[in-house]
């Protein structure tokens, strides 16, 4: 589940909790013990049913999630290189550049969730950083066929 849906699960539950409470404040019941067994109730289904509707393959929003994985073909200030060498026990690479030089790359630079790593040969788009250690390939995005 994302965190988008938890939050999401999160502020359901919490309005349920409160529109609960008033109820039962509205009925007179002084038992907050009862009340505070619903919000639990209440809290542990809404979440029970957020988590069983979350399908990874099927999510409503998984289209749009996968677009954003790879670049916009029109994207200013984006290079285009391939992976020359990707560690994936230890997360970084190298792609070489159009112009043929290599620039560092971190796993946590490229798009995506999860497991991210590189395979070599792989074409990629990507923005251009300075660090202390020098350039680095930030926004790393594979491109499509």
């Amino acid at each position: 589940m994302s965190g988008v849906h938890v939050l999401k699960n999160v502020v359901i539950s919490i309005i349920a909790v409160a529109v609960i409470a008033a109820a039962w404040q509205m009925l007179g019941v002084d038992n907050y013990v009862g009340v505070l067994a619903v919000a639990f109730v209440t809290l542990l289904i809404a979440t029970s049913v957020a988590a069983s509707s979350a399908k990874p393959s099927a999510a409503p929003g998984d289209a749009e999630a996968e677009d954003e994985d790879y670049p916009d073909d029109d994207a200013e200030g984006r290079e285009q290189g391939t992976v020359k060498f990707f560690n994936v026990k230890e997360g970084w690479g190298f792609i070489t550049r159009s112009e043929g030089d290599d620039v560092f790359v971190h796993f946590r630079n490229i798009r995506g969730r999860g497991h991210r790593s590189l395979n070599e040969g792989q074409r990629v788009s990507f923005s251009v950083g300075t660090t202390d250690k020098g350039l680095q390939a930030e926004d790393v995005a594979v491109m499509r066929d």
